[in-house]
């Protein structure tokens, strides 16, 4: 069975695997493997507009972190 995708408001809001018949007295549109929740349509295409998620990168740990974290790491291995 195809894909079909939900449209509201020109945004894909879900998509479903159903009969031709089915889909077409829901005015679901066919679309093709890919296409998710989110995208948009524009009446002929499905675009992937959704934004890319921002890459956090955690800041590098001092040399007084790093010096405590031995010193934490020194006394549990003399405590062995």
């Amino acid at each position: 069975m195809p894909n079909f995708a939900i449209i509201e408001n020109s945004k894909v809001v879900n998509v479903v695997i159903a009969e031709d018949d089915y889909a077409a007295s829901q005015g679901w549109i066919s679309c093709v493997d890919g296409v998710e929740i989110g995208w948009d349509y524009d009446g002929t295409n499905f675009v992937d507009n959704r934004p890319i998620p921002e890459k956090i990168t955690p800041p590098a740990p001092t040399k007084e972190q790093l010096l405590a974290q031995i010193q934490a790491l020194t006394a549990k291995i003399e405590a062995l």
